[in-house]
C-alpha cells in the first residue's frame, strides 16, 4: 500500500523507510527530501547536539520519528522522542515542547484524544 509520504517523494517505501531508520539510529537531523520533475534530493546532515538544532529541524525529526513509529506499530509519546534526541528523564519538558511545536505544525495528532494526562498521551503522523 502506497503511504502518504511516497505519494509525495514519489520513491519506494522501503526506501525511504530504511534511510529515514538509520538517520534516526544514528541520532541525526532529520532527513530532507526535495522533488522535481526530473529528479528527486534526498538530503543528510551530520550529527548535530539538540542544542544546536533549529526548531525546523527538531520538528521534522519528530515527525519522521512518528511515522517509523506508526510503521512498526508502536507509539510515538514522550519517552520515545527523549530517546529520539538522547534526552535523559529529566529533560521531559524538552521533549514535551518538540511534541507540541510538531502538533502545531500539524504534522502529528494525538492517537488518544481521551487520555486523562498529557503524561500517557500518544501521538500518530497527521495522516494516520
Amino acid at each position: 500500500m502506497e503511504t502518504t509520504k511516497q505519494r509525495v517523494i514519489g520513491i519506494g517505501e522501503t526506501v525511504l523507510d530504511r534511510a529515514v531508520a538509520a538517520v534516526e539510529e544514528m541520532f541525526l537531523p532529520a532527513v530532507k527530501f526535495t522533488k522535481s520533475e526530473q529528479h528527486t534530493r534526498v538530503f543528510l546532515f551530520p550529527q548535530k547536539n539538540i542544542k544546536d538544532m533549529t526548531k525546523e529541524e527538531k520538528i521534522a525529526a519528530c515527525y519522521q520519528h512518528a511515522c517509523l513509529m506508526y510503521e512498526d506499530g508502536k507509539d510515538t509519546n514522550n519517552q520515545s522522542v527523549r530517546e529520539r534526541f538522547e534526552l535523559g528523564k529529566n529533560d521531559s519538558s524538552v521533549a514535551s515542547r518538540i511534541i507540541s511545536d510538531t502538533v502545531d505544525k500539524g504534522f502529528i495528532k494525538p492517537a488518544n484524544s481521551d487520555a486523562t494526562s498529557k503524561k500517557y498521551m500518544t501521538y500518530v503522523p497527521y495522516y494516520a
